[in-house]
């Protein structure tokens, strides 16, 4: 049968994970296309039965090996192709939908072992413990700011170690990062740029950064200067 994910497809997955566009806490779906035509028949050789069997031994490996990201196993929506038994991952992040595809039969003309699919699953994916969590808030410390752009950087290279996106909280998630110093720096529409050097800790406490409206245009100000001196 086949094997497990690996190759380009894992390092797909890895860079979603790097990027923050698969979280610890999104609702995944390994979806399954897989052939339904009666078997055998004039044409088709094999049992329409060990499709199904293999969709259902996909999903009691899935809810044992990932049982802890409550990964569903789903029937894919479309038409099934003749021969199909394939697997994507599905899941959505701020509103976008995301789709990798994870093993195709109609690729590799093997069968998957289910068991490896999962496992190999479980290594790439985020795990709470790995996660730092860092939060944009205006100036007051209470309202979370949504599309934040988050960059963190090595302070000694400079080097772009990360980015993410806070989502409709004000939060984002970064993943698999080496606890240490950072320069971390965030900007959001309507509001200053603000950069600051922390300890990220993966794991541990919510990293608040708050952040100031940006002044309106400066001719206001510089007006409302004159009117006084009058």
């Amino acid at each position: 049968g086949g094997g497990p994910v690996t190759g380009t497809v894992r390092e797909k997955l890895q860079s979603c994970v790097a990027l923050g566009v698969l979280t610890s806490k999104a609702a995944m779906k390994l979806e399954v296309e897989y052939c339904t035509a009666r078997r055998p028949s004039i044409t088709l050789r094999g049992s329409s039965k060990k499709y199904r069997q293999y969709f259902e031994e996909l999903s009691a490996e899935a809810s044992r090996a990932l049982e802890k990201w409550r990964v569903l196993v789903v029937q894919a929506k479309q038409k099934p192709r003749i021969g199909a038994f394939e697997v994507s991952l599905v899941w959505t992040h701020n509103g976008y939908p995301y789709k990798v595809c994870l093993f195709s039969k109609l690729g590799t003309r093997l069968w998957p072992s289910c068991s490896l699919l999962a496992s190999s699953l479980l290594d790439v994916l985020p795990h709470d413990g790995d996660v730092v969590r860092i939060k944009a808030t205006d100036a007051s410390g209470g309202r979370g700011i949504p599309d934040t752009h988050i960059v963190i950087e090595d302070p000694d290279s400079e080097q772009v170690i990360r980015s993410a996106v806070t989502g409709p909280d004000g939060t984002a998630e970064v993943m698999s990062i080496a606890e240490g110093f950072y320069n971390v720096t965030v900007q959001a529409e309507g509001f200053s740029q603000e950069q600051a050097l922390m300890t990220l800790r993966p794991g541990g406490e919510m990293e608040v950064i708050r952040m100031s409206q940006s002044p309106r245009s400066p001719h206001e100000s510089v007006a409302k200067v004159d009117t006084s001196v009058d």
